[in-house]
C-alpha cells in the first residue's frame, strides 16, 4: 500500500477531488465507459471512484490481457480503449498490450499507477522507471505527479490517443497525485476537444486522385485501418458506386464496406489477387507495410500509378512512393473525391468481373486444399469454413468473428466475412501477436452485449490467455471459443521443419490439452467433437448454454496453409 494511503479524502462522490476521482470524473465526461484493469495499490482511488462515475471495470487475470481487452474495444467499437494498470510488475504485463496498439496505430490509453516520487530511486516495492521505458514505444507519454493536473493529462491523453493517426498514449499517475486530494482552485482546466479534428485535403491533390482514378481501365480501391478509424465505410461505399471502382479491405477496415456490396472484392486474402492487375490502385489509411507485401511484387506492379490518402503525412511512402498523395482524413477525401468525380468511363463492369473471377479463383483453391485432405483428423481449414458457414447462417452479419493465431488464422482470413465494421477482429498487425484472442473477444461481448462473438483460435495462441474463461465467466460475457487443437505450435513446427529437417521439434509440441474440460473448471461450458458434422451442434450447446464456452475441436497436425508457407518464403516476417 503506498505511504500516502492516509491523506485518501473521505468526500461524498460529487465533490472528490481525490486523485482516482478525478481520473474516473474525467474519464466519464469524455464518453469512457468501460476500463480493462486489474487491482494494485497504485490505483485503487481510481477503481473506487469508477463506482460513484458508473464506469465499469472488467478485471482480467492477467494486465497483458487487460491492455489486449482495451485495444481490442478500440477495434470493436472505432472508440478510444482505456486500460488501468498498476505500478512496477503491473505496468510490465501490460506493456504488450501498448506494444501491439503502437504497432497498429490503435486508439488506446494505458493508465498506470506509479510509485510515489519521495520513494523513486530508493528501492521501493514496484519501483522502475515506467516512462523511461513506455516514451519509445507510444506515441505520447507523460507522467502526472500534481493531483490538480490530472483532469488536463487524462483529458490529453484521450486527445492524443485518437487525434491524426491515432495511436497508443502512456499516462503515469504517482502515488502522491494518486491519492491527494486537490482544492478546486488547483483543478486546472482542459482545453482538449472533445472530438478529434479531421482534416480536409488540399483540392488540388483531390484533383490529381480524380484525374488518375478517371483515366484508369482498372482502378482499385484497398482500404486499411485508417478507413475504419476514419469511420468512412459509408462514404466509401458511395464513391465506389459512383465511379464504378472495386474495393478491398483490409486489417480493422475490414467490412467498413460490407462484404456482400456489389463493388466489393472482400479481404486481401482474395479480392487482393486483383491488384497486380490493376492500372492505378488507391490506397486509403494503409502504410505499405509488410500486410501488402511492403508495397512491392507481388502483389503491387512497378507500372502501377499509386494514389494513396492519410491523415498523417509521416504515415505515406516509405517502402513504395505514392504517384498522387493526398493528406486528410478518409472519410472527408474520399467524400471531396466523389463530389469532384466527373463520367465514369467505360469498361469498368467487365473489370469487376474479371476482379471477381480473381478473388474465386482465390477461394476456390483454399477450398482445394480443404477438399482433397485426407487424413484422418479433421482440416483446421474445414473447421474455420463450417465455423464461418454456422456463424452467417444463424446471424448473417450481426456476428463478431475474432481470429488468433499462426495457421489457424490463415484458415480465418480465408473463410471468416465481414458484413459491418469492428465485427471482424484478428491477428493481422505488423506485430504479429499472439493471445489476442480472449482478450478481444471480452472487450467485443462487453461493447456488444446482444450480439454473439465467436472466436476461433490455434492451441498455442488459446493458451497465452486461456484463464481469461474466467473473466467471461465473472463478467457475465458469453464468449464462444473453438479451439482448432493439434497440439502444438503448428507454423513453428512447420519452420522447424523446413529449416533443420522433419521431426526436429523443439520446443514447438504441446500435450493436447483438453481445452473444454479447462472451460469447465472455470464455470463455463465445454464441448469437445472429433467429426466436422457435431460442430453446428455443439455451436448450438454453447450458445444456449449462456455462458462462455469452450469446444475443443482436435485437428490434424500436419495441415499447413499454403499463405503461411507463401509468409515464409516472401520473407514478410
Amino acid at each position: 500500500m503506498p505511504d500516502v494511503a492516509a491523506e485518501r479524502p473521505r468526500a461524498d462522490a460529487e465533490q472528490r477531488t481525490d486523485g482516482g476521482g478525478l481520473i474516473a470524473r474525467t474519464l466519464r465526461d469524455r464518453g469512457v465507459s468501460t476500463v480493462f484493469g486489474l487491482p494494485g495499490g497504485a490505483i485503487l482511488p481510481f477503481l473506487d471512484a469508477s463506482l460513484d462515475e458508473d464506469i465499469r471495470v472488467i478485471d482480467t487475470r492477467h494486465e497483458g490481457a487487460a491492455v489486449l481487452a482495451a485495444e481490442g474495444w478500440a477495434l470493436a467499437t472505432g472508440d478510444t480503449g482505456v486500460a488501468a494498470v498498476t505500478a512496477g510488475p503491473g505496468f510490465a504485463n501490460g506493456l504488450i498490450g501498448l506494444v501491439d496498439a503502437a504497432t497498429w496505430s490503435v486508439p488506446l490509453v494505458m493508465l498506470a499507477g506509479r510509485t510515489s516520487r519521495n520513494r523513486q530511486g530508493r528501492g521501493a516495492v514496484a519501483d522502475i522507471d515506467q516512462l523511461a521505458i513506455a516514451a519509445p514505444i507510444a506515441k505520447w507519454a507523460a507522467s502526472c505527479t500534481d493531483t490538480g493536473r490530472i483532469p488536463r493529462y487524462v483529458a490529453e491523453a484521450l486527445h492524443r490517443a485518437r487525434s491524426g493517426s491515432p495511436g497508443a498514449v502512456y499516462l503515469e499517475v504517482d502515488s502522491h497525485a494518486m491519492y491527494g486530494n486537490a482544492a478546486p482552485l488547483d483543478i486546472g482546466p482542459v482545453g482538449y476537444p472533445p472530438e478529434a479534428p479531421r482534416p480536409a485535403g488540399d483540392p488540388a491533390d483531390i484533383g490529381a486522385a480524380v484525374a488518375a482514378l478517371a483515366a484508369a481501365e482498372r482502378p482499385v480501391i484497398v482500404v486499411g485501418s485508417g478507413g475504419f478509424w476514419s469511420r468512412a465505410g459509408a462514404e466509401i461505399a458511395r464513391f465506389a458506386d459512383v465511379a464504378h471502382i472495386p474495393v478491398i479491405t483490409a486489417s480493422a477496415a475490414r467490412g467498413v464496406v460490407p462484404d456482400s456490396h456489389p463493388w466489393c472484392l472482400g479481404s486481401l486474402v482474395h479480392g487482393g489477387l486483383a491488384i497486380p492487375s490493376a492500372d492505378c490502385v488507391l490506397v486509403l489509411g494503409s502504410a505499405f507495410n509488410a500486410n501488402v507485401m511492403y508495397g512491392g511484387a507481388p502483389l503491387f506492379g512497378t507500372e502501377q500509378i499509386i494514389v494513396q490518402v492519410d491523415i498523417a503525412a509521416e504515415r505515406t511512402g516509405g517502402n513504395r512512393a505514392a504517384d498522387v498523395t493526398v493528406i486528410g482524413d478518409i472519410a472527408s477525401v474520399v467524400r471531396d473525391l466523389r463530389e469532384a468525380w466527373g463520367t465514369t468511363p467505360p469498361g469498368r463492369d467487365e473489370w469487376l468481373a474479371r476482379a471477381r473471377e480473381l478473388a474465386a479463383a482465390s477461394l476456390s483453391f483454399w477450398n482445394r486444399q480443404v477438399d482433397d485432405h485426407e487424413g484422418e483428423a479433421m482440416h483446421a481449414g474445414a473447421v474455420a469454413r463450417e465455423v464461418a458457414a454456422a456463424v452467417d447462417k444463424r446471424f448473417g452479419g450481426k456476428a463478431t468473428l475474432v481470429a488468433d493465431g499462426g495457421d489457424a488464422l490463415a484458415w480465418a482470413l480465408a473463410y471468416f466475412g465481414a458484413e459491418l465494421p469492428g465485427r471482424l477482429l484478428t491477428t493481422t498487425t505488423a506485430l504479429g501477436t499472439l493471445g489476442v484472442g480472449m482478450p478481444f473477444a471480452l472487450a467485443a461481448q462487453a461493447a456488444r452485449p446482444d450480439e454473439p462473438v465467436v472466436l476461433f483460435t490455434g492451441d498455442g495462441s488459446f493458451g497465452l490467455s486461456a484463464m481469461e474463461v474466467d473473466t467471461a465467466v465473472r463478467h457475465d460475457l458469453p464468449v464462444i471459443v473453438i479451439v482448432s487443437n493439434n497440439a502444438g505450435w503448428g507454423d513453428v513446427r512447420y519452420e522447424q521443419d523446413e529449416l533443420f529437417g522433419t521431426g526436429r521439434h523443439i520446443a514447438s509440441n504441446l500435450p493436447g490439452v483438453r481445452y473444454d474440460r479447462l472451460a469447465e473448471a472455470l464455470g463455463g461450458h465445454g464441448e469437445r467433437i472429433e467429426r466436422l458434422e457435431d460442430l453446428r451442434p455443439a455451436l448450438d450447446e454453447a450458445i444456449a448454454s449462456g455462458v462462455c464456452s469452450v469446444i475443443d475441436v482436435p485437428t490434424d497436425p500436419t495441415v499447413v496453409s499454403e499463405l503461411l508457407r507463401m509468409v515464409a518464403q516472401l520473407g514478410l516476417m
